[in-house]
């Protein structure tokens, strides 16, 4: 992962619905073969920058992605990877 890391404080109940989440989607994907991990991540990959503000609390939090379009692998070829070292 990144160097950067951020810390979010949840509350008891934003905690446990993350946690629930991340439970059922594990083990929706230790499920999957590895073909169909491919095409599920492959529907969720998003085709165009994702840009967008959140108000959480009084704070507005902006999103801004940046893709390089002279990069050698592509976004999909990194999560085929990711995907395939499981």
């Amino acid at each position: 992962m990144g160097k950067h890391k951020i810390k979010i404080p949840l509350t008891k109940e934003q905690y446990e619905l993350y946690s629930t989440v991340r439970k059922e989607y594990t083990e929706l994907l230790d499920n999957m073969s590895e073909e169909e991990r491919k095409r599920w991540f492959t529907k969720l990959l998003f085709r165009k920058p994702i840009n967008f503000e959140k108000e959480i609390d009084g704070t507005v939090y902006c999103v801004t992605t940046h893709f390089n379009s002279q990069a050698k692998t592509s976004v999909a070829d990194r999560i085929e990877r990711l995907i395939g070292q499981q």
